[in-house]
This record gives structure tokens, C-alpha cells and sequence, in this order.
């Protein structure tokens, strides 16, 4: 399967249109904006996915063509699988909010909040990440156990420019219903 088959499966014009609302909401992602695409193109991105399911590869050229947290929820989690992490790594950095937004949401509310996976998952993000990268993951930093979040929030929280988003930080990680912040001593 290609792009370009995805695109004639639901006809090019709606691709088109589809693609357009995707790129006009993205940055909204996960603040509570889902309902600002039309009818007739909600359901695009699930239908694709029954053609792209189990391929990565093509989940993520039809997501950078078409970003939306409903693409991502399709393209199937590899935890193993570094040219999966190398593209999450790569959406996370892109300086357009519109490619990072979704992703940032998708990992929020996925390996983020999973036991069994946030700590290969938060490992792989923060390793030697970009200062971007970093404030991104702040922001969606409320689930991850202190034990793996708290000694770089400390180490940032030196430094006056990393202020707001450290501050940020903790807060979603005392409001958020699965977040987590140090144990009292």
C-alpha cells in the first residue's frame, strides 16, 4: 500500500480537504477541540487505518501528510522498534507545533500513562534530547513516575529559563488524574 492508494481509497478531493482540517487543528490536540472537523471527513483517518494498520512506515508518511491523533492512534506502538522511536524523536523535535502537538498528546495518554511501558518510553524521549524536545515532554510529564521525571525537574528548576515549563510540569503532575509527583518523606 502507498500514499497515494490511501489517498484514491477515500477519494483525492476528500483526502485533500481531510489533510487540510488535520493540519488547521493540530496544534489543539488533546485540549479538547476534537469536534472541528466537518462530517464527512471525521471518519477518514479510521478508515485509512484498516489499509495501514501493522506498517508503520506508511502510518507516519499518511500522519505527516494528515496530523491528527486519530492517524496515531492506528500506526501501532513498537517499543522495540528504534526506527519507530527515531520517528517519534524526530515529530517531537519538528519545530512545527502542528507535527509535535498530536504526538505529544498520543504519548501522553498512551505509553506515558502505561506501567509496563513509560520508563523504556521516557528513557528513549529524554535521552539526549533537544531543548524543544525537553519542553514538550515537560508538558506531558504529569503521568511519569517521579522516580524517572523528578531528577531532571530538579536539575531544570536550577536554571531560570526552564522556570515555566518546570512549573508547568508540576502542576499537571499534581491535577492530572494519573499524575504523579514525589511521595511526601
Amino acid at each position: 500500500m502507498t500514499i497515494e492508494e490511501l489517498t484514491a481509497h477515500v477519494d483525492a478531493e476528500l483526502f485533500r480537504r481531510t489533510c487540510e482540517t488535520a493540519w488547521a487543528t493540530a496544534s489543539t490536540s488533546g485540549r479538547g477541540r476534537g469536534d472541528d472537523w466537518p462530517a464527512d471527513q471525521a471518519d477518514v483517518p479510521h478508515e485509512l487505518s484498516d489499509l495501514f494498520a501493522g506498517d508503520a512506515a506508511l502510518g507516519f508518511e499518511l500522519y505527516r501528510a494528515m496530523p491528527c491523533f486519530a492517524v496515531l492512534m492506528y500506526v501501532g506502538f513498537e517499543p522495540h522498534d528504534e526506527a519507530f522511536w527515531t520517528e517519534v524523536r524526530s515529530l517531537l523535535d519538528d519545530p512545527d507545533d502542528r507535527l509535535a502537538r498530536p504526538m505529544a498528546y498520543w504519548l501522553w495518554c498512551g505509553p506515558l500513562e502505561s506501567a509496563a511501558e513509560v520508563e523504556d518510553c521516557w528513557r528513549k524521549l529524554v535521552t539526549d534530547a533537544p531543548d524543544q524536545r525537553l519542553r514538550r515532554l515537560l508538558d506531558i510529564s504529569g503521568p511519569v513516575p517521579w522516580r524517572l521525571k523528578g531528577e531532571l525537574l530538579e536539575r531544570l528548576a536550577q536554571q531560570s529559563e526552564w522556570n515555566d515549563a518546570v512549573r508547568a510540569a508540576l502542576d499537571a503532575a499534581a491535577s492530572e488524574v494519573f499524575g504523579q509527583v514525589k511521595p511526601e518523606s
